[in-house]
């Protein structure tokens, strides 16, 4: 199924949102009397504040593509943005426990999904298309083609 493409000038904006939600969440994690890293506060808070998918990005001869493990979501959940360097997979992921009797094991994850991938060269946004099918999201993102002087 058809995903929209929302092309953007840049990411840098919603990239540095949710880094200062994970910043401040790894701050209020953070004990100077425990012996722990920074880097383990803020793993800590990015494993409680996103959900970032498992992706692969291949490229090829005239375009990159990025696949996205986003099982459980339907289309309409899922907002990709393309800038010329860049990729934003966001989705708000919901999950409720609709079965008789009590879990006594969840490893769904909820809240917001959030991925994000630059590019080494340039790509179209324009021209950048994305599919969604069996819970995999796989966007195309076409080539800008390099300029011969």
């Amino acid at each position: 199924m058809k995903i929209d493409i929302h092309q953007v000038e840049s990411i840098a904006n919603e990239v540095d949102a949710m880094e200062r939600q994970i910043a401040s969440r790894a701050d209020e994690l953070h004990d100077p009397h425990r012996a722990g890293q920074p880097l383990d506060d803020w793993l800590a808070a990015e494993r409680e504040t996103i959900w970032r998918p498992a992706i692969e990005v291949r490229q090829g001869d005239d375009a990159y593509i990025v696949e996205a493990a986003v099982a459980g979501l339907e289309p309409p959940q899922i907002d990709v943005r393309v800038a010329p360097s860049d990729v934003l997979i966001r989705a708000d992921v919901h999950h409720h426990h609709q079965h008789t009797g009590d879990a006594v094991l969840c490893e769904f994850s909820a809240g917001p999904m959030f991925r994000s991938y630059h590019f080494a060269h340039p790509v179209d946004p324009a021209r950048t298309r994305a599919d969604y099918k069996n819970g995999l999201l796989r966007i195309t993102a076409p080539l800008v083609p390099a300029r011969t002087p």
